[in-house]
């Protein structure tokens, strides 16, 4: 089994730009979004963390608060590191650091096809699918 570690990073550090590079691999050239939407004014001021395997970067997700709640956002981890549990990993951390920061619960909201990995991880459905960026999405929620 694979060791899964967090290192959060700010818009300004040097190493952003593997998160820039992290999403343009998965949400563009996978998924077919726009580059231009793969970034927003969220990202000055929100937790950005790298997600790594002790030798190589495997992926990267961002957390925005929403008083009183934390929003987990673009979560991506590159193809070849899937199914080695470095996402569920990566949610447990994060899970646990975001309680001890006394933060309840987290949401986020899903691509519709990827629901399930999410309620492997504990969240649960809510509403009603919609659209974002041309594919369907459905808000999940975590109690912390």
């Amino acid at each position: 089994m694979s060791e899964t570690n967090l290192l959060k990073l700010n818009i300004n550090d040097k190493n952003f730009s593997k998160i820039r590079d992290i999403r343009k691999n998965v949400f563009t050239d996978e998924l077919g979004i726009l580059e231009s939407e793969l970034f927003d004014e969220y990202d000055e001021i929100c937790d950005h963390f790298i997600i790594f395997d002790g030798k190589n970067v495997v992926g990267a997700v961002r957390f925005v608060i929403v008083k009183p709640d934390i929003k987990l956002e673009r979560m991506a981890i590159l193809k070849e590191f899937r199914t080695k549990n470095h996402g569920k990993d990566c949610i447990s951390q994060s899970r646990e650091y975001y309680q001890s920061k006394n933060y309840s619960k987290m949401f986020l909201d899903s691509i519709y096809f990827v629901r399930n990995f999410y309620k492997k991880c504990g969240f649960i459905e809510e509403g009603e699918i919609f659209q974002r960026v041309g594919i369907d999405h459905i808000r999940m929620s975590l109690t912390l």
